[in-house]
């Protein structure tokens, strides 16, 4: 029997991937991946969230707990969203979700720990995946947002003057914008829009464009061209061993990472992890 695993769950706008993460930091089986509708009240997104662990709980009743990762802003010390303006999960809004969730599962004993999603993946590339060999981390998730966290030791670094407040880059200004705008799926999508592709996301953007389109190949140029621009002073200040990139656009790596490459004098490595990056980051909650 395993040794007591952890139930780790990844929730995000349309699904949740969950798994049972063991002691010796592996995941047991496959990741189950289950629909959710982020836009539903409060009670039908509990019930969903509480059936998934229960499925769980019924291969195995001995866990330490269960580690979320979870989208902000989210009180992840207390478990209580705060969510809203976003379309998804703004019923949960001011609730405690380890109370619900307890409730609805009749286990008023059971531990539930919360982290932010991209820091729980980029944690668990740092851990387990593409960063063990480094000791000082800057770790990106290029995604829906722009999210990042600085790792040292293995450990989450989230303030002191070699780092911003919280390892937050999101909110900071590139050129007129803040880099939440530039350096995500909608920035990339928006300079694509540029050069008349307009697209839902960035492989049916790139399927719209000749193969041979000049100016696409130069807009990702540009665009890794600024993402190492901007990270440059982080890195350094950091003293950073290496750049970490993961995230949705990370699989656009040889369009635009040669030129992130070229603005940094230390490796930029890709996330190996996939989906078991952010299980495996939540649930070093408990290890």
């Amino acid at each position: 029997m395993v040794d007591r695993p952890v139930i780790a769950l990844d929730v995000g706008g349309s699904s949740v991937k969950s798994a049972l993460v063991a002691a010796d930091r592996q995941i047991v089986g496959s990741i189950c991946v289950d629909a959710i509708q982020s836009a539903a009240d409060a009670a039908e997104i509990f019930h969903r969230l509480a059936t998934i662990i229960a499925g769980h709980l019924e291969n195995i009743r001995d866990v330490r707990g269960i580690a979320f990762a979870f989208p902000g802003p989210f009180d992840y010390e207390q478990g209580i969203c705060f969510i809203q303006n976003v379309g998804k999960y703004e019923a949960l809004y001011g609730l405690n979700i380890t109370a619900s969730l307890k409730e609805i599962l009749g286990i008023a004993s059971i531990d539930v720990r919360y982290r932010n999603d991209g820091e729980a993946a980029i944690l668990g590339e740092a851990l387990y995946g593409a960063g063990i060999p480094y000791s000082r981390l800057l770790g990106l998730t290029l995604g829906t947002g722009f999210g990042s966290a600085f790792v040292a030791e293995g450990r989450l670094i989230t303030q002191g003057t070699d780092v911003p407040p919280h390892g937050w880059l999101y909110s900071f200004p590139y050129g007129t914008q803040r880099a939440d705008d530039v350096f995500s799926t909608r920035g990339l999508l928006a300079r694509l829009q540029g050069l008349g592709i307009y697209a839902t996301d960035i492989a049916s953007a790139i399927q719209m464009a000749d193969p041979n389109n000049i100016p696409l190949e130069k807009t990702f140029a540009s665009f890794g061209a600024d993402l190492g621009e901007f990270v440059q002073p982080f890195v350094s200040a950091f003293r950073a061993d290496a750049l970490l990139i993961t995230g949705g656009i990370a699989e656009t790596w040889n369009r635009f990472a040669p030129f992130v490459i070229q603005s940094l004098s230390i490796p930029v490595v890709k996330g190996i992890l996939g989906a078991r990056a952010a299980l495996l980051g939540a649930a070093a909650l408990y290890f």
